[in-house]
């Protein structure tokens, strides 16, 4: 089950901004009644409320899932004056869809009669996840077992590469490079191990229409179940491609 927080919003700057504008409106005599709204009338929307609308509609067009997402926002007033049973909240993705990372979002405060308030938000999308890490130093080649990886609670937010949730989606690869102790395992990482060899003694399987022909050979690389290696026929000793079929027997097709 997925966990989602909304948290605390960086609203020094439009406290300041309010301040500066209930400043001038003291000088100027201007009031909120002034703007058609009767002061009795009047509710101030909380920019929790707003918050709460951001992190629905956030949410709504997030289509990762994630152990964890927190959504934290900037750039919120700290209430907007509205007429009670008068207002209503619209949000939108400015490039469309919600990403990691940072998101702008158009918000419109309105009413049936006017628009209060039109603002833009930054919203930053953290993503957080138990994936799959190397418990010790792995060296190059080895091939994984149980013990030798673990789950680990990561940010997840800017992972560009492949990550695994499931120990059990790494075990039996064989790592293409060292993987340090506690750093994630991506797929870019590991691979399968190969079933022949570099030097092994093979079978060398020539198909021709309804015509079998086999001949012993030596692998020149390593090869996965249906790769296509390099062997050498040991009788002539040409070079020929062949799909890698069992861990004895390669495939070649004329």
């Amino acid at each position: 089950m997925r966990k989602v927080y909304i948290i605390g919003c960086n609203w020094l700057f439009s406290m300041l901004l309010i301040v500066g504008i209930a400043m001038a409106q003291s000088g100027s005599g201007l009031h909120h009644t002034d703007v058609g709204i009767p002061s009795e009338e009047i509710f101030n929307l909380s920019n929790q409320i707003l918050k709460e609308r951001i992190e629905m509609f956030v949410l709504q067009h997030y289509k990762d899932n994630h152990e964890e997402i927190v959504v934290n926002c900037e750039n919120l007033p700290v209430s907007i004056p509205v007429r009670k049973n008068d207002w209503d909240i619209q949000v939108e993705s400015r490039y469309g869809g919600i990403n990691n990372g940072t998101n702008l979002l158009d918000v419109t405060v309105f009413s049936k009669r006017s628009v209060y308030k039109q603002l833009t938000v930054t919203v930053r999308v953290q993503t957080f996840d138990y994936i799959v890490v190397a418990k010790k130093l792995i060296e190059r080649h080895q091939k994984i077992n149980e013990n030798d990886v673990e789950l680990a609670y990561y940010e997840t937010t800017n992972f560009k590469r492949q990550y695994f949730t499931n120990v059990e989606d790494v075990i039996g690869f064989r790592t293409k490079q060292i993987l340090q102790a506690g750093k994630p395992i991506f797929a870019s990482t590991i691979e399968l191990p190969p079933i022949i060899k570099r030097g092994d003694v093979v079978k060398i399987r020539v198909r021709l229409k309804n015509l079998d022909v086999t001949a012993l050979g030596k692998a020149l690389e390593d090869g996965r179940l249906g790769e296509t290696i390099q062997v050498k026929n040991l009788s002539s000793g040409k070079r020929i491609a062949g799909e890698v079929i069992d861990e004895k027997t390669v495939l070649v097709r004329l």
